[in-house]
């Protein structure tokens, strides 16, 4: 009994991708998780009285990343320390980020008005085993950006691929150029 074989496997590449994504994923899972148990092993770095333009709830971005604390925020206007009821903190897992917001339901005073805040931030820059961890992590994050890309310049390709087999096939009726009568 002979068997059909297909034209094109695509089997190989679906599996050698499925396992890409796994050891990529994996990687940037024990990347992230070595970078932050090393986070809290930092010096700290105080900063005080950092400007913040017109707070609003939206929120200000503070200037640096990784922040451990936000300590007080004072106003700018008449130096007057803003109560923690009147603005909220929120810090990013990601980068560290931190964002000051005036609080729903807060002081009207201190709505829309220049604060200066107090936070303590880890310094990520005295530690190379940090650093290595933390860009290893931001280039497999990049890698993962790309991901799709190379996904779908794939299916590109093989979709090429089966068309030039589709058309590229020699029917051998063509006129070979000798005398055959």
């Amino acid at each position: 009994m002979n068997e059909k074989k297909s034209a094109v496997d695509l089997t190989d590449m679906a599996i050698g991708l499925v396992i890409l994504g796994i050891v990529v994923t994996i990687g940037a899972l024990v990347l992230t998780n070595l970078r932050d148990n090393r986070l809290t092993d930092l010096s700290t770095v105080a900063t005080s009285n950092e400007t913040l333009t017109t707070v609003t709830e939206k929120g200000e971005i503070l200037s640096y990343k990784w922040v451990k604390s936000v300590d007080a925020c004072i106003n700018s206007t008449d130096a007057v320390k803003i109560a923690s009821a009147n603005y909220s903190t929120s810090i990013s897992s990601v980068d560290g980020a931190a964002k000051v917001s005036f609080a729903t339901g807060g002081t009207a005073t201190f709505n829309n008005t220049n604060w200066g805040c107090n936070y303590t931030w880890y310094n990520t820059s005295s530690r190379p085993d940090y650093a290595l961890a933390s860009d290893a992590a931001t280039g497999i994050a990049e890698y993962g950006n790309w991901f799709d890309i190379i996904v779908i310049v794939g299916i590109a390709g093989l979709v090429l691929a089966l068309i030039f087999l589709a058309f590229g096939r020699d029917s051998g009726t063509g006129y070979s150029g000798g005398v055959g009568y």
